[in-house]
């Protein structure tokens, strides 16, 4: 056969020559397109055609189809080899295959190509696989006289083949390019037996019969049954005009259309969207123009994928004991342990009857008279149980301070997250946030209407009776309060407009974002606990990290580095473990600058997909079992290099901690930050971050509550166990052996270092308690 090579950037040939179909699925990679056939990235094409639960319909690529027609006007059509991994032994038209990623000649189109009707990377790839598949050389084929006339997208799952969960198909834009031999005009054709089977030369005639099941070509790829009976026909009558002018040429529109129910299902049961997506693109088009198409085309496309995840989440939840939650964003899954591993805990079921029964949490804030008081206190319970214990075991008057100011900023945070009461109208957003502080807490009638919803709905309405109790709080707490409400509004007023649909922009972004609506919690948290005298100015330090968003540690305020660590750790925790929330949401805050450094496309959503986060690689997973098919790692790396960024901040938590004097405000501290860490470790190198919200279990929460409450020596134990677990497995976790390895390491051993002295202390009281006792 002769040789049609073609190189990679690296300048390594590229031939298919000697190589099996599995190893050109793992070699050649992609180019990926969103709906509006716009390069976002690429993957390998075991990837892009793997249809599961998850990406039910494999992932958007770039494809082309020739068609070649003698001087007769025949059509060489192929029928695909036996080995063929997608659509065996169905017959096609010439050839029909994907430009790559990476080769030279460049075989990446951009826009201005496609919209000037001359995409000449895929017709370069054309050229390179008519070599491999049908040993056409070259040197005998003019790349400039292949016509381009317009793209087909579509969908496919080879049912035929596989059977009712087959995991295979075709999901592509497919550019149709059309070549006519000149009369006398000689083509070599020595069809290569790993592609083509069989190679049939007819007339337009002979192809009607030949599909309509006249003859012996029984079985017709999907894509080539849409062309020929949407398109083909009126291009092969006028073949002249089609070939010679832009008669046929339509290089704005992307023709849309679903396969027959044949081709549809699947192991990810996939069903139709094209065509709605198609006409709803009609629509836009019509009222709005192009901007206003795209702009419908891609959130259809956004929300499709959404319905993907959700799917393949409710399929998962039961194998891990998990059950759908619906939220804010929409329903995802919560990844729990099953009730059989909770008993398996013995410790965890003590400490959970110890709290429940003992009361190691009292409720301060409860039986006040004031009824407004009563209302904040109620709220709390509604709003966050979880918080809600840890802020009533504190002294009376500081629970109540510390109360109204966590209601005052769910108020401002159901504000900030009703993307559905200020739709068109941002700008009344923003002043609402930037203005909640002055006109909000100052109005003892205020109402908000029509935002958010459930409980928050009921918080918002009846904000009055939280400014009531706010004006009777202590002068202290209610500058400390005003002043971060106004803080923290005015941040999130950046955000309303942003696009966040991707992650915040850069590192920078992201610590700026937590700063804003969590380090400003903890700064005011410290004010509140100064104010109330409980806590001297020790607690405001600067720590390890130097913060460029706070004050100058040599000015006043005192810098409050520490109390900031201390917020970053509970949000980015948080923003590590809502992955899939906050991507369904459409408000991401993974940043940017990490993430692609990571992806192969331009789609936070990238690693959501099953073979992006390590399906396939024999991989274990939390239990020991293993995954599934595929073969990508890339997000949990970038899973890895977030915890490692998270796990950074524990030491300056942990000084925070120590320099804490009160026992009950150590115990409210003490438990959101041992929370955060024992959440890190259980997202920490585990694929079930993109599948859903991974929970820790209920006995090790309880187990975690009571330590804290046993004082900071069982706080730093904990941590050193925690710290110990990752570094366990920071030498096979993915990215072990580069950056994100060593920073893990590095995290872990100064927690180490920071928790040693306190931790054998309490190991050894520990000891010395059990000897007592079997004495």
């Amino acid at each position: 056969m002769a040789s049609n090579g073609t190189t990679h950037e690296t300048g390594q040939i590229w031939s298919g020559a000697g190589k099996t179909q599995d190893e050109l699925m793992l070699k050649d990679e992609c180019i990926l397109v969103n709906y509006m056939d716009e390069v976002i990235g690429h993957n390998n094409k075991y990837n892009c055609h793997k249809f599961v639960p998850g990406q039910p319909r494999g992932l958007l690529h770039r494809a082309f189809s020739v068609l070649l027609f003698d001087h007769e006007n025949r059509l060489l059509l192929q029928q695909r080899a036996k080995t063929k991994i997608t659509f065996p032994l169905v017959w096609t038209n010439t050839c029909c295959s994907h430009p790559l990623y990476g080769m030279k000649p460049c075989e990446v189109d951009m826009p201005d190509a496609i919209a000037g009707g001359d995409p000449k990377g895929v017709k370069a790839a054309a050229v390179r696989k008519l070599g491999h598949e049908l040993g056409i050389p070259a040197n005998e084929l003019d790349a400039s006289r292949f016509k381009f006339l317009t793209r087909v997208h579509y969908w496919a799952i080879d049912v035929g083949t596989y059977g009712d969960e087959a995991v295979w198909g075709e999901h592509e834009i497919d550019h149709i390019l059309l070549y006519r031999l000149n009369a006398g005009e000689k083509l070599t054709v020595e069809p290569n037996p790993e592609e083509v089977e069989a190679i049939r030369w007819l007339g337009s005639e002979e192809l009607k019969e030949a599909m309509n099941g006249k003859g012996d070509m029984p079985l017709w790829s999907p894509w080539f049954r849409i062309i020929n009976e949407r398109l083909l026909d009126v291009w092969w009558k006028d073949l002249d005009a089609a070939l010679n002018t832009d008669k046929y040429v339509d290089v704005s529109s992307i023709h849309r259309f679903d396969t027959a129910p044949e081709f549809h299902g699947g192991l990810g049961n996939a069903k139709p969207v094209l065509e709605e997506v198609a006409k709803a693109e009609v629509a836009a088009l019509k009222e709005g123009g192009e901007d206003q198409r795209r702009k419908v085309v891609l959130q259809a496309e956004h929300e499709d994928r959404i319905v993907g995840f959700v799917g393949r989440g409710k399929a998962e939840v039961a194998d891990s004991a998990g059950d759908v939650k619906q939220g804010g964003y929409g329903k995802v899954p919560t990844h729990k342990n099953s009730k059989l591993d909770q008993l398996m805990r013995p410790l965890e079921i003590v400490s959970a009857l110890r709290l429940k029964c003992t009361g190691l949490l009292e409720n301060n804030v409860k039986g006040q008279t004031d009824e407004d008081v009563e209302f904040c206190d109620d709220m709390l319970g509604k709003v966050s149980r979880s918080f809600a214990a840890v802020i009533r075991q504190l002294p009376t008057q500081l629970g109540i301070d510390i109360c109204v100011f966590y209601l005052v900023l769910r108020a401002l945070d159901t504000v900030e997250d009703d993307m559905e009461a200020y739709k068109g109208r941002e700008a009344e957003k923003q002043a609402e946030l930037i203005s909640f502080g002055e006109k909000r807490l100052s109005d003892p009638n205020c109402s908000i209407k029509g935002v958010g919803a459930a409980d928050e709905k009921t918080l918002v309405e009846n904000f009055g009776r939280v400014a009531r109790v706010f004006a009777k709080l202590p002068e202290g707490s209610r500058q400390v309060i005003k002043d971060i409400t106004d803080k923290m509004g005015a941040g999130m007023a950046e955000y309303v407009s942003a696009d966040l649909a991707q992650g915040t922009v850069d590192q920078a972004a992201y610590d700026r974002y937590c700063h804003m609506v969590a380090g400003l919690v903890g700064e005011g948290l410290t004010g509140i606990f100064v104010a109330s005298g409980m806590e001297n100015k020790d607690l405001t330090g600067q720590g390890e990290r130097v913060w460029p968003f706070c004050a100058d540690p040599h000015t006043e305020p005192a810098n409050l580095g520490l109390a900031n660590s201390m917020g970053l750790f509970l949000q980015k925790t948080n923003i590590i473990r809502d992955y899939l929330e906050d991507y369904v949401d459409g408000r991401a805050f993974w940043p940017q600058s990490v993430w692609k450094s990571y992806a192969c496309s331009n789609d936070l959503g990238e690693f959501a997909l099953p073979t992006s986060h390590g399906a396939g690689t024999l991989l274990p997973v939390k239990g020991g079992e293993v995954l599934a098919k595929g073969v990508g790692v890339q997000a949990l790396m970038c899973l890895n290099h977030l915890v490692a960024d998270a796990l950074e901040l524990v030491p300056d938590s942990l000084e925070y901690l120590e320099r804490v004097q009160t026992p009950s405000i150590y115990r409210f501290c003490a438990i959101p930050q041992v929370m955060a860490i024992a959440t890190l470790v259980a997202c920490f190198d585990n694929p079930l971050v993109f599948t859903g919200v991974v929970k820790i279990r209920k006995g090790l929460t309880a187990r975690l509550i009571v330590a804290c409450c046993d004082g900071p020596n069982a706080v730093h134990c904990w941590f050193r166990q925690f710290a110990e677990e990752i570094l366990a497995q920071s030498d096979t976790c993915v990215g072990a052996g580069g950056p994100v390895g060593k920073r893990l390491k590095e995290a872990c051993k100064r927690i180490l270092e920071r928790t040693e002295k306190r931790s054998q202390n309490w190991s050894g009281k520990q000891t010395q308690a059990q000897k007592v006792s079997e004495a």
